[in-house]
């Protein structure tokens, strides 16, 4: 999952305090947080919630709310049947779980950039740009997205090939989805 950050006036909306104390707290370094290039003050969630428990103040809704932000999950898939079997499963069995699809490399990177996704699923052989290519974009984008490979075409060459691209994990189809909600899950913390 991405960083959650805050601002003074977020966190002082969630305890329903002003902005001014949550300032104080973080001038007088009760709560640790840092400044922008613009001098705005900026608190991250898990030191927030460090603050919270160390002076014994309840956490609020809002906040839980706002830290189980859905992964977003997009699926790079030239097969249409098979690309929609794998939505169906994963809107099906991860409900939490944003789910977007390209059928080719050129929209792929379209929503790499509009939807900055946290996993994406790609195949390698694409009609386009090839899986390689669309891989290194995705990692030039944001290295920290966890990029799961799959292929119908194994070998150890494209093997590693992938993963010299910067892909995290290589499966060969036909693959368990379990194993690809698995491999998401236990990724889960790296964004951070």
């Amino acid at each position: 999952m991405r960083q959650k950050i805050f601002s003074t006036f977020e966190v002082a909306k969630m305890l329903e305090l002003s902005p001014g104390t949550v300032a104080n707290w973080v001038d007088a370094g009760r709560l640790k947080a840092f400044n922008t290039l613009g001098g705005h003050r900026r608190i991250k969630a898990e030191d927030l919630e460090d603050f919270l428990k160390e002076n014994n103040i309840p956490v609020p809704e809002e906040f839980t709310e706002r830290m189980t932000t859905p992964k977003k999950v997009l699926i790079v898939e030239d097969d249409e049947k098979f690309l929609k079997l794998m939505e169906r499963f994963f809107r099906t069995f991860k409900k939490k779980w944003d789910i977007f699809s390209a059928l080719d490399g050129f929209q792929a990177g379209s929503l790499v950039g509009s939807e900055k996704p946290d996993v994406v699923i790609l195949d390698i052989m694409l009609p386009d740009i090839n899986g390689f290519k669309v891989c290194e974009i995705i990692k030039a984008s944001n290295k920290r997205t966890l990029v799961i490979a799959v292929t119908g075409y194994d070998s150890e060459d494209i093997k590693s090939k992938i993963l010299a691209a910067g892909a995290d994990a290589y499966y060969v189809k036909p693959f368990k989805f379990q194993d690809i909600v698995d491999r998401i899950e236990s990724w889960g913390g790296q964004q951070e």
